[in-house]
């Protein structure tokens, strides 16, 4: 990666025109796109888009009382009258210019003629508005007596003053059935707190009165909202003050989002230019550079213009919260170019910067990134905007940083000066290595464990009110709304929808009976809405059928004759009630929905809903608290039907707000964690760089738990962000000790503190929303700064401890770094032979210990289990080979004493796992081992702590049971794979016992577990059994002292020989492959597939000489080097390259000892010591012709006597086989840059040219060709009188 950005780097230095142009440009394009995005201030869009929620907002939005503001007039004292006149005058008012062009319409004082036209209205369907049981109502109405008593009341009302109202009324029905149908107007009564008094909607302790204005314009209007409202509050103030002891105030979604724009827009550029503010001050005294804020801030701006002009182009327009959450990102876009320039003050070469950056800011972004676009996945618009924007945001300024940026840095004379900076504060404290400390670590793993617990008290904020912005005034006009109007803030809406009108109130109607059994049981006190005063065509069809089959013909002639004998008592004309007889005989049809009356009228406009294609019919339902469940347990799961109330509106969010919460945080852990173990290559690098950021979630959702901080739908952000952070910060920190390991490089300071100074900064910027009046901004700044602090924290101590743990602190030992299938064998391992020690341990106390019966029988047993198990141990470990060689026949019938080289623990499974028939002399420790030492005791195993001569009976004793006697002459563990001096009181033993000697080799077990470590390396383990050594065979010695030097010489040879066999360069093979894990993901399978490639450099082992100086040129990672060395430890070896890194690389590896350097040269420059043999493979290329020359004439005239020259490299003269050649180094040199060359072409030679060269130098040539594809020819150039020194 570093390679690509430093190509483009050379690109744009050669041509710095054309990169003033393109960063111009590129801002110039953002800049202009930008500007025409469209900003959105609908609070509703942080709502997460729910089925259920969905319907909600929806129904909101199109409903009209959504929209309508509510005018309170309050006062102390019940002076209803003063309430009406301050209302009339508060209502003239609203019909000023510059008010009513913002008005759609105002509900304020009800008068008679609309009462008469809603009479005439219903007396015009009548039959619509009666329902089955009304019919009683009527039977009773129409008796003799009844008509009687009700014309004498009508001949009253006509005579009264209001007969000149009701004549035509009383004309139309003179028997009241129509007041039968107004009764059920009663419906539209939302609470029986309020009345009518005067034609206004007045409460019944007459000291408040509503009034209700429709706004022209919808509620996320906001702007020209804003202009209405200021009008509207000055005319509020004069009513007041004309009206004294009069209060008026308003709410509605009106109000509501006026509020929250405007401080939404006022917070975002306070805070926003207070964080930009404090960044640039931050950044000048840390830097002490005046263009420093500047180059710091720039990618920061161009990564906030870029993102908005992307967005603008995908959508246009963006949520105004989504942008003010977004300055959160601040935080993390300043990072690139605060590690850029931080890390050019280590580190003066710019290329050198952009390759140690490249690869972390490249993941980081990377990883960052996703983890914002997958708030595209959850189900709040708000949040999908501000994950599309951060995500671009970081892009911008990810690229601004590699590409532009370092150009600006390097702009002018770099000053001397800042090569000796002296070292701030924040340099010292990233000097600081918190890992070292144990009580921090063990603070942290304790207070991690508490955390976890604690975490399972973390709440989630439900009331979405809490997240609007409401002013002192606002706040308590809803507070009186609530307390005047508490029933509808406790009523449960039902919602029938359709797909007009018609079948919206079809829905409405099959709930009818569910909702009418609920009323009987006293579930539902009360039901309001246009239920039995708006019907579907079918309903209406149904009811005027009922009405046509009561009213027979009979039935009407006797009512009408009833009527005319009663009225003419009181002289009504024998016609005066033709207009009722006319309406019993009219012809009734069903009409449209649409077309009601009353719907006309504006009376159920609130309760009614007609969209294109979407219709709903809203009922609110009183409900028993304790009820509840029942009454949507029955209302549920009725089809085309929702139904919702506050709390469960509340309850539904704070389980859509936790699955966010889970949605976010899995995809973003996978998609971080897939770019760690992509990026690191090792599973082991992307856990410990990964098990800290998921620390740092237990600690920041502990401590959320523990002091009651909730969750809610905006800080959820932040869940995205401290991951993106954390993320970042890990990856740094991961890349400064890599590096580190790698190269020895120590850039892990610059790293710390550019991350340091990002913390504190982001603390700083987002701390700022603290001062935001806006609650979903504020709530942003507490969980900021405690995130942030967290994962600070767990970066910088435990990514550092792990990595001590895995890899420093054992290689500084000389131990192979711990591997995940290493750790968990060796766990496994362990595991199963310490439960086996413990079964073993019950099983010997019966069959040794109270063995009450054959007891020499119980250890035999004993014995053969204990023999089984250590076997079945060697062969759990399946990333071990275990071989046993033996010629001999051994077969353990005759007792012996065993003697065993010993170099691990490994030693004791493979002498026990022998045969059963063996007892071992131990040491104080394995005799007392916790684990393993009562199953040692009752196998009868021995301590030879104060020698053998006091065991001598005791030994002799099981010898004549048939047993042999392990001893390790060496008498402790050999530190490596060599063995030490014998002693001899095996001998001696012998010698006493007069039992055979069986020489038993052992090799493999240092490698495969060496001393002092407890990781099992995949090796092979041999055990070879040597003819066994008589007691009367003089040749050994006459006694046991002589014994002892000659059989010690005899086993080291041997030993030796076996050294010989097993130890190839197959064997080595893993050692090589540890040298270089963990030093990223290339350069390891590179050393994987360039060895495998080359076996393991088996014929170059064979071709070089064993012992002596070995010049090794170009030997890049210094692959070949260690191998050779591994093979012949005698060999001195010395590495030459051109490439820096590669040789820092190879210098730095944990297995190089004295016996092999290397060194970074120019070999043209460069002078030749002696040497016994020189080795250039694949490097004669990279230098012109005479260089060539040049270099081999040094390499023959520095040979050594008896020395070789390897020469490996394309031979021109192969043809179409060298055209395979340059193809793979135009991708090794040019494409991908791993082969590091000058600037000048390669240069391949024939061999011809080269065996001239040999000759003129008196040399002779060998050739060796083993390839198929390829040019590549091996030469072994020797002196030409070598063979006298041969």
């Amino acid at each position: 990666m570093g390679t690509i950005f430093i190509s483009v780097y050379n690109f744009f230095a050669k041509r710095k025109w054309l990169l003033w142009a393109f960063m111009l440009g590129s801002f110039v394009i953002a800049g202009l796109l930008a500007s025409r995005i469209r900003l959105e201030e609908d609070i509703t869009r942080i709502l997460p888009q729910d089925k259920k929620i969905d319907r909600l907002q929806q129904f909101l939005q199109s409903a009209k009382f959504a929209d309508k503001l509510v005018v309170m007039l309050s006062r102390e004292d019940a002076e209803p009258d003063s309430l009406v006149a301050a209302a009339q005058h508060f209502t003239e008012g609203l019909a000023q210019p510059q008010l009513q062009q913002h008005i759609k319409s105002i509900q304020a004082q009800a008068d008679d003629a609309m009462m008469m036209n809603l009479l005439q209205a219903v007396q015009d369907h009548l039959p619509v508005f009666l329902e089955g049981k009304d019919y009683a109502s009527i039977d009773s109405l129409i008796t003799p007596a009844r008509v009687k008593q009700t014309m004498e009341s009508n001949y009253n009302t006509l005579i009264s003053p209001a007969g000149l109202v009701l004549k035509r009324m009383i004309q139309a029905d003179p028997v009241g059935i129509s007041w039968i149908a107004m009764k059920k107007l009663q419906q539209l009564q939302v609470d029986e707190q309020f009345e009518l008094y005067d034609g206004y909607v007045m409460s019944k302790d007459q000291r408040n009165l509503l009034l209700f204005i429709t706004p022209l314009h919808p509620p996320n209007e906001t702007g020209k909202n804003k202009r209405f409202l200021a009008d509207l509050d000055a005319w509020v103030d004069t009513v007041q003050s004309q009206h004294k002891g009069s209060d008026i105030s308003y709410f509605g979604a009106t109000a509501v989002a006026v509020g929250n724009a405007m401080q939404l827009r006022q917070d975002t550029y306070f805070t926003q230019g207070i964080t930009v503010l404090l960044l640039i001050v931050l950044i000048a005294l840390f830097f002490r550079k005046k263009r420093a804020p500047l180059l710091v801030m720039l990618p920061v701006v161009f990564g906030a213009l870029f993102s908005l002009a992307i967005v603008y182009l995908f959508k246009g327009g963006i949520s105004v919260i989504a942008l003010g959450a977004g300055c959160v990102v601040l935080g993390i876009a300043v990072n690139y170019s605060l590690h850029v320039f931080n890390h050019y003050r280590h580190l003066p070469d710019i290329r050198q910067v952009i390759k140690d950056l490249a690869m972390p800011m490249t993941v980081g972004s990377f990883t960052t990134v996703g983890g914002f676009l997958c708030l595209q996945f959850v189900k709040s618009p708000m949040l999908r905007d501000v994950g599309l924007f951060a995500a671009f945001s970081l892009v911008g300024a990810a690229l601004f940083s590699l590409i532009v940026l370092p150009h600006l840095i390097v702009l002018g004379k770099r000053p001397a000066a800042a090569l000796h900076r002296a070292n701030s504060w924040l340099d010292k404290l990233s000097n600081w290595r918190p890992e070292r400390n144990k009580y921090l670590v063990g603070g942290i793993l304790l207070l991690t464990a508490v955390f976890f617990f604690t975490a399972r008290n973390v709440t989630f904020e439900s009331d979405m009110m809490r997240m609007n912005y409401m002013s002192d005034r606002l706040q308590k006009a809803e507070q009186k709304l609530n307390n005047i109007n508490a029933y509808t803030a406790q009523s449960v809406y039902l919602i029938s929808e359709g797909n007009n009108l018609n079948a919206a109130l079809q829905s409405r109607e099959r709930t009818a009976p569910v909702i009418q059994s609920l009323v009987d049981k006293g579930a539902i006190k009360k039901v309001s809405g246009a239920g039995s005063l708006l019907l579907s065509e079918e309903e209406q069809a149904a009811r005027i059928r009922r009405w046509n089959a009561y009213w027979t013909p009979e039935k009407q002639e006797q009512l009408i004759r009833v009527l005319q004998q009663e009225g003419a008592v009181y002289k009504f004309r024998s016609t005066a009630f033709a207009p009722f007889e006319t309406l019993l005989h009219k012809d009734y049809t069903a009409l449209p929905p649409e077309r009601s009356a009353l719907l006309e009228a504006g009376l159920l406009s609130d309760f009614v809903t007609i969209k294109e294609g979407a219709s709903a019919v809203i009922s609110l339902l009183k409900v028993a608290p304790d009820r509840k469940d029942e009454v949507y347990a029955a209302l549920d799961s009725q089809p085309q039907t929702v139904i919702f109330d506050k709390q469960y509106t509340a309850n539904r969010l704070a389980e859509i707000i936790r699955d966010e919460f889970s949605t976010i945080a899995w995809m973003t852990s996978l998609l971080v964690f897939a770019a760690l173990l992509l990026s690191y290559g090792r599973i082991e690098l992307a856990l410990i760089t990964f098990i800290p950021m998921l620390f740092s979630w237990v600690w920041i959702l502990g401590i959320m738990g523990l002091f009651g901080i909730p969750f809610n739908i905006v800080n959820i952000i932040l869940s995205t962000f401290i991951f993106g952070l954390g993320d970042d910060y890990s990856i740094f920190t991961m890349d400064g000790l890599q590096q580190e390991y790698k190269t020895g490089s120590k850039h892990l300071p610059s790293f710390k503190s550019s991350i340091f100074f990002s913390a504190i900064t982001t603390i700083l910027g987002l701390g700022v929303l603290i001062f935001a009046k806006h609650p979903s901004l504020r709530s942003i700044a507490l969980i900021a700064v405690i995130g942030i602090s967290c994962v600070v924290l767990t970066s910088q101590v435990l990514i550092p401890f792990f990595f001590n743990w895995l890899i420093t602190n054992r290689v500084k030992k000389k131990y192979a770094p711990w591997t995940l299938f290493g750790w968990t064998t060796s766990v496994f391992a362990f595991s199963y032979f310490t439960f086996g020690a413990f079964l073993l341990t019950f099983l010997g106390f019966f069959l040794v210990k109270i063995n009450p019966f054959n007891l020499e029988k119980g250890k035999r047993i004993y014995h053969k289990i204990l023999s089984k198990f250590t076997w079945s141990i060697l062969h759990v470990m399946v990333n071990t080979k275990k071989t046993t060689i033996n010629n001999t026949g051994e077969d353990f019938k005759k007792p012996a004493v065993v003697i065993s080289n010993h170099q691990s623990f490994l030693d004791i499974l493979m002498s026990t796992a022998m045969h059963p028939n063996v007892v071992l002399l131990t040491n104080q420790w394995v005799y007392n081992s916790p684990v393993f030492g009562s199953v040692v005791k009752m196998a009868d195993y021995y301590p030879v702590a104060e020698g053998v001569e006091g065991s001598i009976e005791k030994l002799r004793e099981r010898v004549e049971q048939g047993y042999s006697i392990v001893i390790y002459p060496e008498g402790t563990r050999s530190p490596d794979a060599g063995i030490k001096r014998f002693h001899k009181g095996a001998f001696y033993l012998a010698e006493e016992l007069g039992l055979d000697i069986l020489p038993a080799v052992i090799h493999g077990t240092a490698y495969t577990m060496s001393k002092g470590d407890f990781l099992l390396k995949n090796g092979t383990m041999t055990l070879k059994f040597l003819p066994r050594i008589k007691p009367d065979d003089k040749r050994w010695g006459d006694n046991y002292s002589a014994r002892t030097k000659l059989v010690s010489r005899y086993f080291r040879q041997e030993y030796e020989a076996l050294r010989r066999d097993e130890e190839t360069p197959a064997y080595f093979r893993e050692q090589l492959i540890y040298n270089y894990i963990y030093k990223g993901p290339v350069l390891e399978w590179y050393m994987r597939i360039k060895t495998k490639m080359e076996n393991n450099y088996e014929l170059f082992h064979q071709l070089l000489p064993k012992k002596g100086k070995i010049m090794d040129i170009g030997c890049g990672y210094g692959f070949m080097s260690y191998m050779l060395h591994f093979l012949a430890p005698e060999r001195q070896i010395k590495g030459v390259d051109y490439d820096e890194e590669k040789i820092a690389t190879a210098q730095h590896c944990y297995l190089r000892n004295e016996m092999i350097q290397f060194e970074a040269a120019d070999i043209t420059q460069y002078t030749l010591g002696h040497q016994d043999a020189f080795v250039l493979l694949d490097v004669l290329h990279y230098l012109p012709a005479a260089a060539q020359e040049q270099l081999l004439q040094q390499c023959i005239r520095k040979l050594n006597p008896g020395g070789v020259i390897i020469v490996r490299d394309g031979d021109a003269d192969l043809g179409r086989r060298h055209e395979g050649t340059k193809l793979t180094e135009l991708f090794s040199t040019r494409l991908l840059g791993f082969n590091k060359t000058a600037n000048g072409p390669l240069s391949f030679f024939s061999s011809s040219a080269l065996r001239g060269i040999a000759e003129r130098n008196g040399a002779t040539v060998e050739q060796i060709d083993n390839t198929r594809y390829t040019s590549n020819v091996i030469f072994i150039i020797k002196h030409s009188l070598s063979e006298q020194y041969a």
